[in-house]
């Protein structure tokens, strides 16, 4: 490929360097019992979300939307985790996620007795925030 003749603005990706990528992060759920989950925000080209299925248990939403995306195109695990969740989205949210993380004790005592009531069933967690961060502000 001739990367001079490509037209801009464009996404070039290597399907098989993608592939070796997979393989190891497959590798490592595989040894460690983890399961690692697509950032969907950092790569959201949902073309390639099939693919990226075939090795990855899951995809990481930060909105309806994309938790959306995650569940119709790649049809696996979907995380979700959003500073807050809008009331009128909740449903819909619950309807396309398997793990919904609420961002305080507030938020999931709003939310708590719909997860629970739902048919489906959904794991939840809380984001705890210990004031720590590894870099400065």
């Amino acid at each position: 490929m001739n990367f001079n003749e490509i037209q801009t603005p464009c996404y070039v990706v290597d399907e098989k360097l993608l592939i070796k990528n997979l393989e190891v992060l497959k590798s490592i759920e595989e040894r460690s019992g983890c399961h690692i989950l697509l950032a969907q925000k950092a790569f959201s080209m949902y073309s390639f979300y099939p693919l990226i299925g075939k090795y990855l248990h899951g995809v990481a939403s930060s909105s309806l939307h994309e938790a959306r995306l995650g569940y119709e195109e790649m049809g696996k695990e979907v995380h979700i985790f959003s500073p807050a969740y809008h009331p009128s989205d909740f449903d819909e949210i619950m309807r396309y996620s398997d793990h919904i993380v609420f961002n305080s004790f507030e938020e999931w005592a709003k939310y708590k007795d719909i997860v629970k009531n739902s048919n489906k069933h959904i794991e939840c967690g809380i984001r705890i925030n210990p004031e720590y961060s590894e870099v400065e502000t």
